[in-house]
């Protein structure tokens, strides 16, 4: 008897000790599983729109970018096609899909783009051919998770053309301070690359300014919320990924008019470090008609250079038009030996044509 109480207050005694043990690792676990779940979900959204938005594209004059908004993004790209011989471009073919999938969103069924009372398409888009674009309109949205009982949960959901929204995956929040999903960046007159305010958002396809078509790269930021019930707190994974669109400035439209007008004048000054040394050239200039104002065909400003009283201009750097009023570029490359050279400027549209150059007087290099 002696024996078998002692045999038991031992058992008693290890469970004692491991049942707390057990129930730490389990609550452990749970803690873990949970943050693992609020990541995966973030990650699991931005991979999503990330598969899409790299391969935005379309056909020539089709805009690139459609809508951006701090909680909604839509874009053009060819993903699905019914078949290889009927769409060859198409990143994935399946021949259930619907026909209103597989191609362009068309004029006769133009609805609103997703949290805006803006409509689209408001053009038909064609191949090279004259057919009907294969290039479908993405949108990716989200929703507020009012099942969440939490005004920053939402739900992202995908939409392609007019066809019904799936859900992408829910319990996504967004901080109120910021307030925003999607980053957008777009690179300026002198070649930098800045972030978008969000106070000059939404920008759609049809801006006056034609703002959608300087968008280079697009944000995501992406979190993930866990409710952490042992410590009564939300527990939340960031996820930020930036996504550069390759094809930005490639789907611009053909249809220009006139030959651009010549550039007005090229300022230049000769910047010099502190010491005397040489350091650069700058050269100023100002839009040209075309640019910021009808047709705004004017796509790109070329900057040549020659040794004084040579004959031949090279080309040497080139910025795109912003449809801005004033423009800079720093030649940094200037030659090794000092010397007296002329700078040229001209403007080009969208077919190819150049205005006539506009010569500088001699600038002497240190």
């Amino acid at each position: 008897m002696i024996e078998m109480i002692f045999a038991v207050s031992i058992t008693v005694l290890v469970f004692a000790i491991a049942v707390p043990f057990f129930r730490a690792q389990t609550r452990a676990m749970d803690v873990g599983g949970g943050r693992l779940d609020a990541f995966q979900s973030a990650r699991y959204a931005v991979a999503r729109i990330e598969s899409d938005l790299r391969s935005a594209a379309g056909d020539i004059g089709q805009p690139l970018i459609v809508q951006a908004a701090p909680m909604a993004l839509s874009f053009n790209a060819n993903r699905l096609g019914r078949t290889t011989s009927a769409d060859p471009n198409a990143s994935y073919w399946d021949t259930s899909y619907d026909t209103l999938w597989t191609n362009s969103w068309r004029v006769s069924r133009a609805a609103y783009l997703p949290l805006s009372s803006k409509t689209y398409p408001t053009t038909a888009y064609t191949d090279p051919s004259g057919a009907t674009s294969k290039a479908e309109t993405i949108q990716y949205f989200l929703r507020a998770d009012t099942a969440g009982g939490n005004s920053n949960l939402y739900v992202l959901y995908r939409r392609v053309n007019d066809r019904d929204s799936t859900l992408v995956t829910r319990n996504l929040y967004v901080p109120s301070d910021s307030n925003f999903f999607f980053q957008y960046y777009s690179t300026n007159a002198s070649g930098a690359t800045a972030a978008i305010a969000n106070a000059s958002l939404p920008i759609y396809w049809d801006d006056s300014l034609r703002r959608a078509d300087s968008i280079t790269a697009v944000q995501v930021r992406a979190t993930g919320r866990f409710w952490d019930a042992r410590n009564r707190q939300d527990v939340r994974r960031d996820l930020y990924v930036s996504i550069k669109l390759r094809n930005a400035f490639h789907l611009l439209e053909t249809s220009c008019g006139a030959v651009p007008a010549t550039p007005d004048s090229l300022g230049v000054t000769v910047e010099t470090a502190p010491a005397g040394q040489k350091l650069d050239v700058r050269l100023d200039w100002s839009g040209v008609t075309g640019d910021s104002t009808a047709p705004k065909d004017v796509r790109q400003y070329v900057v040549y250079r020659r040794p004084s009283g040579s004959t031949e201009w090279t080309a040497i750097a080139s910025r795109p038009a912003r449809r801005a009023s004033t423009y800079r570029y720093q030649d940094f490359a200037i030659p090794d030996s000092a010397g007296t050279y002329q700078y040229g400027l001209a403007a080009r549209d969208c077919s190819g044509l150049s205005a006539v150059r506009t010569g500088t007087a001699t600038v002497t290099v240190p």
